[in-house]
């Protein structure tokens, strides 16, 4: 079984220091590895750096923190993103200080995006203005730029969205838990009816009657053609042709 930094090695990567590095480079392939916490990953994406990662409770610099910054910088000039899982040992001596117990033995391509102070590997590539997600009633609008200008959203509204609706496309009906079982569990894409950008900064956005949950393909079906007038989820569905 391969340790660590064997493995890192084995796909072409280094790095500063194998000890407190969680971030890895390789300049020929041009790509950047980074080491995901199991504890900071959901269903969709995964944390990869935080900017209050930069000092340790003692408030001194994480020299990782430095790497990773720079990392980050190649990913944005171009070099490919990949994550591996990292199981976080528990230590109640130092509740603060990160110790890898395990690690999957595996890479996957992943795509970077900045919400605020914290950068995430999302599993899958989005397109679309309104599933790049971000954080009673919903408040929804705050414009931030990302490598394209996108909006804020809070994930509470999606999971009351999803709670209500459920998890299936309200417009062709697919259920990826159904096909795919326990790995589908919980995956659709969650369409904001009105343009985020047509919202001021401070709208309270009803999660029931304003957002529609929508398979990846339906969702771009929608956003085509005239993005400032995207499709409604009847106008679409009345064009669907039968299958078969």
């Amino acid at each position: 079984m391969l340790f660590r930094s064997q493995f890192i090695q084995s796909r072409g990567a280094t790095c500063r220091n194998w000890t407190w590095s969680w971030s890895f480079i390789n300049h020929d392939d041009q790509l950047v590895i980074f080491g995901a916490w199991d504890v900071e990953r959901d269903q969709e994406r995964a944390v990869i750096l935080r900017e209050d990662w930069e000092y340790n409770a003692r408030l001194r610099k994480n020299p990782g923190y430095t790497q990773a910054v720079e990392h980050i910088g190649y990913i944005l000039r171009g070099y490919d993103l990949y994550t591996f899982n990292m199981v976080q040992a528990a230590r109640t001596d130092a509740p603060d200080v990160a110790v890898i117990q395990d690690f999957e033995r595996r890479l996957e391509k992943r795509f970077l995006r900045k919400e605020g102070a914290v950068w995430y590997a999302d599993f899958t590539a989005s397109p679309y203005p309104e599933e790049l997600s971000v954080a009673g009633s919903y408040i929804e609008g705050a414009t931030k730029s990302i490598t394209i200008n996108a909006y804020e959203r809070d994930p509470a509204a999606r999971r009351a969205c999803i709670a209500y609706h459920g998890a299936v496309c309200q417009c062709c009906g697919f259920d990826f838990e159904r096909t795919w079982g326990e790995h589908g569990k919980g995956f659709i894409h969650v369409h904001h009816i009105r343009p985020l950008r047509t919202l001021g900064p401070d709208y309270q956005i009803d999660p029931v009657n304003e957002l529609v949950p929508l398979c990846p393909n339906c969702h771009a079906m929608i956003h085509r053609g005239n993005e400032a007038k995207p499709l409604s989820v009847e106008e679409l569905r009345a064009m669907m042709r039968p299958s078969g």
